[in-house]
């Protein structure tokens, strides 16, 4: 049976990725900081989004952290791997979107994802996906 990925240990890599990355940009702006608001998900998990505004460098920017979790994957999930359907699953993952106040500067987007759903047999699917804009 292949060894189920140990999500606590990519929980903690994803908020120091946050962490490291808000740290940066406050460097680089030299002057705003980001501001913390932890949430919770009434179905099941939470996060951390942290939004810098009215830099020198960023008009604004958000980076975010989520972990989320449920008790059925749905449907659209499960379309094209049926032996996933009815399994509980949790995703979590790092966003973020940073618009520069120089306009000749690109906003930038860029997200990378972990989904794990929980099998009652001994096969085994992890997701991880990662984009940038």
């Amino acid at each position: 049976m292949a060894k189920q990925p140990d999500s606590q240990a990519v929980k903690q890599y994803l908020l120091g990725l946050q962490e490291s990355i808000c740290n940066r940009l406050e460097a680089l702006d030299d002057g705003a900081s980001f501001i913390k608001d932890a949430w919770d998900r009434p179905e099941g998990g939470g996060g951390v989004s942290r939004v810098i505004t009215e830099g020198r460098v960023f008009e604004k920017g958000g980076v975010n952290f989520s972990h989320v979790m449920g008790d059925t994957m749905p449907a659209s999930a499960t379309a094209h791997r049926p032996h996933l359907a009815g399994a509980p699953w949790q995703a979590m993952g790092v966003s973020l979107v940073i618009h520069p106040n120089n306009p000749y500067v690109p906003t930038s987007h860029a997200n990378v994802r972990f989904l794990l759903p929980r099998r009652r047999t001994a096969s085994r699917f992890t997701g991880l996906a990662a984009a940038t804009t």
